[in-house]
């Protein structure tokens, strides 16, 4: 069933499936108003299918058929209940209740809280099933508008698609990987080859043999090449697994378990067919990323075409504006001095910042200077005038004992002594009451001068 629906778009499936099963095989005939291609591919489809019996073939689709359509609920229900309550919030309280009743419970809560106080409705009939299906439709479209979640793809989003969607790319990727052999083949091969390719898998390897006919090569060579896929007895299988050979190439390129995982995912005729390559591919060097450029290139293309759906991403978390940073000063060029600050530009210290800190704010003594000193050790006459002024702020050389400093220059060292003895005794300490009768004191040292 999966070959049969492959490189087909949404709209085509549910078209053959509703025609053949409603219509039966005279519904086949109203294919005719497509365009040429369309028509003779879903002809082409058609009789695969009713080829079936009739006992399994009208299960089977009725199976596919309620399985679009549930995928589509499923994209509806898992949408954001935000999104969807503010594009509801606009409209009327019967369409908000047919719309909510369709929804999961959670969801429905989720955005009846969020519309808003509403007056109770109780629905007197059911809906019909297609004015539900427009109302869906609308509400999809909408939400597909207003959300920026919609991503490009990945390579890795090739783990997420089908096995009908995986075909169609193998198919694309096998017509470009043997189109310079189908251009070498001789004119009748060529139509031979083309004459036993199904009507999707033709125009594919159509139009990838005329882009190639520059690069095209020799005859032997080619059948050479369409030899190792088997493609000159059968050319639809051939064509194919040139086209797994590559995703398979490009799956190791992304890593070792990642081709196995996408093997172990699609049972059957495929996952034998990416077994059998892989165990090829693995042995063999990887290239560049592998090719999977071009296969993201072609899922674009599919999903242009309606074939796969873009995949949906978050949007990325807001990132918190940067801080501003400080000015960068110019640096200083090399050999020269820093240019001098202004002393106007200089900080002023306050009276009340000395204060606060103890400090006194009248001026220290001069500090003196070398010039000064020399002249004050030379004795010369500017000795006499520089002395004073230079050594004024130094310490006086005599100290008496009470403190006062020994005025130069007045009187003798008679008068000296007369005035302040520079000795005394020192006075002894009394002996306490306990220690009388313990220990007699020392005797007194007789007086200077007695």
């Amino acid at each position: 069933m999966e070959q049969v629906f492959a490189s087909l778009s949404k709209r085509q499936t549910m078209l053959l499936l509703t025609t053949l099963a409603f219509g039966g095989s005279e519904g086949v005939e109203s294919f005719a108003h497509l365009p040429p291609d369309e028509e003779e591919l879903l002809k082409f489809r058609a009789q695969t299918l009713l080829q079936i019996p009739r006992e399994k073939r009208v299960p089977l689709l009725i199976q596919e058929i309620k399985r679009l359509l549930t995928q589509r609920k499923r994209q509806l229900g898992g949408a954001d209940s935000r999104e969807l309550a503010a594009l509801l919030k606009n409209e009327r309280t019967a369409m908000i209740e047919v719309v909510l009743r369709a929804l999961p419970s959670d969801l429905a809560n989720s955005v009846r809280s969020l519309v808003g106080p509403r007056p109770t409705i109780k629905l007197g009939r059911e809906v019909r099933a297609d004015i539900l299906s427009i109302i869906r439709w609308k509400i999809e479209d909408g939400l597909k508008r207003n959300s920026p979640s919609v991503g490009s793809f990945r390579f890795t989003d090739v783990m997420t698609l089908q096995q009908r969607e995986l075909l169609a790319i193998c198919d694309r990727m096998g017509a470009r990987v043997l189109s310079s052999a189908i251009a070498g083949l001789s004119q009748e091969d060529r139509d031979g080859f083309f004459g036993k390719l199904p009507p999707d898998q033709r125009v594919l390897a159509m139009r990838a043999a005329e882009a190639a006919a520059t690069r095209k090569l020799s005859e032997d060579d080619s059948k050479t090449v369409l030899d190792m896929h088997g493609a000159n007895e059968n050319p639809s299988a051939g064509l194919r697994s040139a086209g797994v050979q590559r995703v398979v190439r490009a799956a190791v390129a992304q890593g070792g378990d990642f081709a196995q995982r996408l093997a172990e995912r699609h049972p059957g005729d495929l996952g034998r067919l990416i077994l059998k390559w892989l165990k090829e591919e693995k042995a063999r060097p990887v290239k560049a990323d592998g090719g999977r450029a071009d296969i993201v290139e072609q899922m674009e293309r599919l999903a242009q075409r309606g074939v796969i759906d873009k995949p949906m991403r978050l949007p990325p978390p807001v990132k918190p504006p940067p801080k501003p940073s400080l000015p960068a000063k110019p640096p200083m060029p090399l050999g020269k001095p820093p240019p001098p600050v202004p002393s106007s530009k200089l900080p002023e210290r306050s009276a009340s910042t000395s204060s606060s800190r103890g400090l006194r704010s009248r001026p220290g003594p001069p500090v003196p200077t070398s010039d000064s000193i020399k002249a004050a050790r030379s004795g010369s006459n500017t000795d006499r005038q520089v002395r004073p002024a230079a050594l004024a702020g130094r310490v006086p050389d005599r100290v008496l004992r009470d403190g006062k400093p020994l005025e130069r220059g007045t009187g003798s060292r008679k008068a000296l002594k007369a005035s302040a003895p520079v000795t005394q005794d020192v006075p002894r300490r009394k002996p306490t009451s306990s220690s009388v009768g313990e220990s007699k004191p020392p005797p007194r040292r007789p007086k200077r001068g007695s």
